[in-house]
């Protein structure tokens, strides 16, 4: 971990990834993160909703990828007695994050207005799916559809014809969400350093939705008609920024972006004949011919493994990359020479490999990492530090106001 939120103390009332991701972050970071989690059905929902269990692993991957390094706690806040052992971890936090819709947070007693009137100086973060306003206020969200769908990342790789859209690869809302709410939690923190007030930080999905699509809603609000679907991979205008097949069944990306990168690539591909082709000379041309040079390097590319190619193209000027399975990514010597893939613990020692928090400080990678809490892991020490015996902690598991 690293410690620049050293001393920072995070108070988590929130499911799924989206928010825990943003407060797992800021643990990364060094902050003392306390995950508050129903006392009852297990917890977070999270940790055991069908569609995300992988029966036979040691954990939930995709829970792991938003709480390690957290404190876990089982809590009843219907319970009032429940809400008031909140309250007090609330009188000594400095960030409160929850992503509950503001029904569920009026009835805990945990919206903004209850929360800063107890701790002025609290920064309270909130995460929802929409955003605070509008029509969908109040609807239900998950990362997929509320920041992938409906900001246009879909529509904009759909190709024509039947076939839909692909599949997002894997929480890309949720987890940029995340990382961008723990920045934006960070100035939050900073103001107060200067002003000694706390204030409200809002995110949302759609939001993280819409910023990633920045470049093609622009487009769009110009009238660019490119802002539409893109055009199928076999007549792409511009073959240098395009995926071909190699003879393994494995696909590589080019990404060509400048024109004085041209030669070079001729020369690797085998077609120095190609750097003064009228055909493919320059950009205009390729556009104007781009289905015969895709073919064509359809079938160079089809003549080499994908290894093969990554030997081949060591001295490429311009930028390329082989399309990497995750199981390649975590042996992959760049990622972990950087710290980019970084390992985590369990308890007992064994460990399994994460993508690392994004940003590093003091020029070094985050280094040891604890696995996430199991359910109120950590509920009798927080209880402890608020100054209850054993026996009050046995008194409110029997009346199940802890787990």
């Amino acid at each position: 971990m690293y410690d620049v939120m050293e001393g920072v103390k995070v108070i988590e009332v929130a499911e799924h990834t989206f928010v825990p991701a943003a407060a797992m972050i800021l643990a990364d970071w060094g902050a003392d993160v306390i995950k508050v989690e129903r006392a009852a059905h297990g917890g977070d929902a999270a940790r055991s909703m069908r569609a995300i269990q992988r029966p036979g692993l040691k954990s939930n991957p995709y829970f792991e990828a938003a709480n390690r390094n957290k404190r876990g706690i089982g809590l009843d806040l219907t319970q009032e007695r429940g809400r008031e052992l909140l309250y007090q971890l609330i009188d000594e936090a400095d960030v409160f994050i929850t992503n509950m819709r503001d029904d569920a947070r009026a009835k805990l007693g945990i919206d903004a207005e209850q929360v800063m009137a107890r701790n002025p100086r609290i920064v309270y973060a909130s995460g929802t799916g929409y955003g605070k306003l509008g029509p969908l206020a109040q609807a239900r969200g998950f990362d997929y559809p509320s920041s992938w769908c409906r900001s246009g990342s879909a529509f904009n790789q759909t190709t024509p014809g039947d076939v839909p859209p692909p599949a997002q690869p894997g929480s890309v809302g949720d987890l940029t969400g995340g990382a961008t709410l723990a920045g934006a939690i960070s100035a939050a923190l900073f103001r107060r350093e200067r002003t000694g007030k706390g204030i409200v930080v809002d995110h949302a999905l759609y939001m993280m939705g819409t910023y990633i699509m920045s470049q093609a809603l622009i487009q769009a609000s110009m009238g660019w008609q490119p802002a539409g679907p893109m055009p199928p991979r076999d007549s792409f205008p511009d073959p240098l920024m395009n995926q071909y097949k190699t003879s393994d069944d494995r696909w590589l990306v080019l990404c060509l972006l400048y024109d004085a990168w041209w030669p070079d690539f001729a020369r690797h591909v085998g077609r120095s004949e190609w750097i003064d082709d009228e055909r493919y000379a320059d950009p205009t041309a390729r556009a104007a011919n781009c289905r015969g040079m895709i073919a064509e390097l359809d079938a160079i590319f089809a003549t080499k493994t994908l290894a093969e190619w990554e030997q081949t193209f060591s001295t490429l000027e311009g930028v390329w990359s082989p399309e990497k399975s995750p199981a390649e990514v975590i042996e992959d010597e760049q990622a972990l020479v950087n710290g980019f893939v970084t390992p985590v613990t369990y308890p007992d020692g064994d460990s399994y490999l994460t993508g690392a928090s994004p940003a590093q400080f003091g020029g070094r990678p985050v280094g040891e990492l604890r696995a996430s809490p199991t359910h109120g892991q950590n509920t009798d020490d927080v209880m402890r530090e608020l100054g209850l015996t054993d026996d009050q902690i046995a008194a409110l598991r029997e009346r199940e106001i802890i787990a």
